[in-house]
């Protein structure tokens, strides 16, 4: 259970870092007072974007769907790799339950994403209800829908 929990934490840091990092500034800072100049310049923009009626933008239902099926593939694969067959045939079904409410905006808005979630995604929960589990198999394939859910996150920001 620690395992899986720190395994997922991670999960989280690095899909959150790949998705901000994805929109970070490429400019390299010269000068000690940069990062505040920066600062300011943000915050100015934060203001502007505030006066003009603009509200903070809130995760898009893919960007939400995304992050918890991201974590749902994290606990899966620590399941895989635990050979604990109990918790994968627990986990592999939760991954349809979180594709459903976002799936259609998927389909519609990235129909090439689409596909490769799903090549990936009813395999794979076939593979965690099958018994003897073939951890070897059923790996590859949640990993391939992990790297289908992280392109997606990107195209996503």
């Amino acid at each position: 259970m620690k395992l899986s929990r720190i395994i997922l934490a991670s999960t989280l840091v690095i899909s959150l870092g790949v998705i901000a990092g994805c929109g970070a500034n490429n400019t390299t800072a010269t000068t000690p007072n940069s990062s505040t100049q920066a600062t300011k310049t943000d915050q100015t923009t934060s203001q502007e974007t505030s006066q003009q009626g603009t509200s903070t933008q809130t995760p898009s239902a893919i960007q939400t769907g995304v992050t918890k099926m991201l974590s749902i593939t994290a606990d899966l694969k620590a399941a895989i790799d635990a050979g604990v067959e109990a918790k994968v045939k627990v986990t592999g079904p939760q991954l349809e339950d979180a594709w459903s409410p976002f799936e259609d905006s998927v389909k519609q808005k990235y129909p090439d994403l689409y596909k490769k979630i799903e090549e990936s995604l009813d395999p794979t929960i076939a593979g965690s209800k099958a018994s003897p589990l073939d951890k070897q198999t059923l790996g590859k394939l949640n990993g391939d829908l992990t790297q289908a859910l992280i392109e997606l996150a990107a195209k996503e920001k």
